[in-house]
């Protein structure tokens, strides 16, 4: 397994924990069909430092968050504390089990979903990690 496959599979693993989703998927190909479902995106990455031995990279991901409920109030504060689930989750010390050397959050946004008829609120959530590999196989880390 590569460092970015177990990266990402810590991921799953921690936000499945939580319990409170039908639905975790890496990179799904369509839309939810159990709710609450989370879904994780990976957004790349990109050089942002090196030596002659290692390379550090930002990754950056969003996990998308979607409840099946009629909207207002009591659906938005359910929302929000999904959204904290999902961030308790993830963003720990040492970060991700210590395969990555920082995580932080970005930015979130909520949306109101229809799919396929049905009232459904989402959030998007940024994140964004530090992880160093060997500089000779980007599947090892450094």
């Amino acid at each position: 397994m590569t460092h970015l496959n177990a990266i990402f599979t810590e991921v799953i693993t921690r936000l499945m924990a939580i319990g409170d989703a039908a639905e975790t998927e890496l990179m799904p190909s369509a839309d939810p069909v159990d709710f609450p479902a989370r879904h994780v995106f990976d957004g790349g990455h990109n050089p942002i430092d090196g030596d002659a031995f290692s390379t550090t990279y930002q990754l950056d991901f969003t996990v998308e968050g979607y409840l099946q409920q009629a909207g207002g109030a009591e659906t938005h504060a359910a929302l929000n504390d999904f959204y904290a689930a999902t961030v308790r989750a993830l963003v720990s010390d040492p970060p991700l089990g210590g395969l990555v050397e920082t995580i932080d959050e970005g930015a979130m946004r909520v949306v109101v979903a229809p799919l396929a008829s049905q009232n459904r609120l989402a959030f998007a959530l940024d994140l964004s990690a530090t992880f160093a590999t060997r500089r000779d196989d980007p599947a090892q880390p450094a």
